[in-house]
């Protein structure tokens, strides 16, 4: 039910956004809500990449485990989300990444997912955007730090 969009100019290449996004085993460093992070399975095919990731979410009391399938292209311009398992009834996003100059690129995220639990998922509704907010600034934070 949550949809959102974000589109943000950022002084590193698009290539560099692209292995930031792609490395799911940092995400517990920097993400918020997000408690662990790791991946399951990788499979290679000539124009894209599959990995199959776990994501520990949460805060406090409220901490769920869901699975996804992460497409990765080879040409570092798209990454694509789906949920396989976990408490969402669905949950889809995409990156895309799109070099403007020398070391300067945007990027570009949508998200929409619905949760299959019904307090957490009123509660996510209400604070969706700040959480959003929060979570594509780590992303930018987190270039900043290692670029």
């Amino acid at each position: 039910m949550p949809k959102q969009e974000e589109t943000q100019r950022v002084p590193y290449s698009k290539e560099q956004m692209f292995d930031l996004v792609s490395n799911i085993e940092e995400y517990k460093l920097f993400l918020p809500w997000c408690n662990d992070s790791k991946i399951i399975s990788k499979k290679e095919f000539e124009d894209h990449e599959i990995v199959i990731a776990d994501l520990e979410i949460g805060y406090d009391q409220f901490i769920y485990t869901y699975r996804s399938k992460v497409q990765l292209s080879k040409d570092k311009s798209t990454i694509s989300v789906k949920n396989l398992d976990g408490p969402f009834k669905y949950l889809t996003n995409e990156w895309k990444f799109v070099e403007i100059e020398k070391n300067i690129s945007e990027v570009q995220f949508k998200i929409d997912f619905e949760l299959n639990l019904s307090l957490l998922d009123i509660l996510m509704k209400k604070f969706f955007n700040l959480a959003f907010q929060r979570m594509v600034s780590a992303f930018i934070e987190r270039a900043k730090e290692i670029y």
